[in-house]
């Protein structure tokens, strides 16, 4: 699929810079291992580790398997927006081409990682010339050049569902479709929050076990106890995944809601016209009334409450029981197995 102008699809700017055609997965490893490597090896040459399971399984490592992940959560992201612009071009084929991808242009991606490098340097101050060096400080700040680029693509991936709200498409009658076509963009937030969920789950497994590989002679592995506050952050990042699913859809919330009011906008005066129709037709005794006009009336006043309950059946948002059910699991399960784990294996160690 050609990529319109001046939109940059991933990893087309790091195969056009390098002028090579590799598969995904090798661009993949080579971005998130070679560069945290060299830095990490650098690193050391001036500050040596302590033993070789410190150069080894050290922080470049860890953050290595993250920028891999990144890599294909941006790769995943992009072509999603991509089949749901052609969704939307589908829907609506008079809008503009690519309403909905992600120009993933180098002046964003540094802006945002200017910003996450000032955060940092705020919130744990400049670090000293030795720790530079000591702290890989060279390899975080390559993590957060490629983390800026995983969140750019994620929060305009978001804005773009919420932005797909206010076009003018046409919608699907309710007859065949209780979201009116607008179902695709339930599914595409889901995706956004299970891509999310690594983090609470990364949280989780982070609490649960310490690993230290700067001790002599290998490594070391220790269970931390249950801590209140690391159950209060777990359920904030479960609620941060939450309100990222429901946020990009408001919108089409705010789309389905107009669409079943102005339905109702016609049925419902109609449906009390006849009601008021048929009191009046209605017989005072036996002998009194029109039997053909009031059977009339009533026929269609059944086939008018018909309709009126099949518009009302038009969903508030774009996803059923299924989605919500998925979210749960992506987002909910994985950490209470994790504080479930974490006590079995604390009980297991205290007989």
């Amino acid at each position: 699929m050609s990529c319109p102008s001046g939109v940059i699809s991933w990893p087309s700017l790091i195969r056009r810079a390098a002028g090579l055609r590799l598969p995904f997965w090798l661009w993949a490893v080579i971005i998130g291992f070679v560069p945290p490597r060299l830095l990490a090896t650098l690193d050391y040459l001036i500050v040596p580790p302590a033993g070789l399971g410190g150069y080894l399984l050290d922080t470049a490592l860890v953050l290595s398997l993250f920028l891999v992940y990144f890599v294909y959560a941006i790769h995943f992201i992009s072509k999603r927006m991509e089949r749901l612009d052609d969704y939307v071009k589908q829907m609506s084929p008079d809008l503009p081409d690519s309403v909905l991808r992600i120009p993933l242009r180098l002046s964003n991606v540094l802006a945002v990682w200017v910003v996450l490098l000032l955060a940092i340097t705020l919130l744990f101050g400049v670090p000293s010339p030795t720790a530079i060096f000591s702290e890989h400080i060279a390899v975080i700040a390559y993590f957060f050049l490629i983390l800026a680029s995983f969140l750019w693509v994620y929060g305009y991936s978001m804005y773009a569902i919420h932005r797909a709200g206010k076009l003018p498409l046409r919608l699907k009658p309710f007859t065949e479709d209780r979201t009116l076509g607008l179902r695709p963009f339930g599914t595409a937030s889901l995706r956004l929050a299970s891509i999310y969920a690594i983090f609470p789950l990364t949280w989780t497994f982070v609490e649960l076990v310490s690993i230290n590989v700067e001790i002599p002679g290998g490594l070391a592995i220790t269970f931390a106890p249950i801590r209140l506050t690391d159950i209060i952050f777990s359920v904030g990042l479960i609620l941060v995944g939450i309100v990222l699913f429901f946020l990009p859809l408001l919108s089409i919330r705010k789309r389905l809601l107009e669409a079943k009011r102005e339905e109702l906008s016609w049925v419902t005066p109609r449906y009390t016209t006849i009601i008021q129709g048929l009191k009046e037709q209605m017989p005072k005794t036996p002998s009194e009334g029109r039997p053909n006009q009031t059977q009339a009336m009533a026929s269609e006043l059944t086939m008018i409450h018909q309709i009126q309950q099949d518009i009302q059946k038009i969903q508030s948002w774009p996803f059923d029981v299924g989605v919500v059910s998925r979210l749960a699991t992506v987002l909910v399960v994985p950490p209470i197995l994790g504080v479930l784990a974490r006590i079995l294996i604390l009980v297991f160690l205290h007989l």
